[in-house]
């Protein structure tokens, strides 16, 4: 996938989002809680699951570049000659 393509399918999955957070906040205040409570209860959850997993697919994207990661060095600190310190055991 192309950097645009990857761009729109993340936009696409954030307003997905959006969306589901709007349609339950309108069943909320649509919806009479005093006849069709359990109706309410199952929508919301089917909303909510929903969103779970968009988050969760939300969160697997990551920005693809053209360059891979150039490693860098590592510093030692403590070598042979300077150990790091243990503590005598009881």
């Amino acid at each position: 996938m192309s950097e645009r393509q990857t761009l729109t399918a993340y936009l696409a999955t954030l307003s997905a989002i959006v969306i589901l957070c709007l349609s339950a906040a309108l069943v909320c205040v649509a919806v009479k809680a005093e006849t069709h409570l359990a109706q309410i209860v199952a929508a919301l959850g089917f909303i909510s699951a929903a969103m779970t997993g968009l988050i969760g697919v939300l969160g697997t994207f990551k920005p693809r570049t053209t360059m891979p990661d150039q490693p860098q060095p590592v510093q030692v600190a403590n070598g042979p000659s300077d150990p790091v310190p243990v503590e005598a055991a009881p």
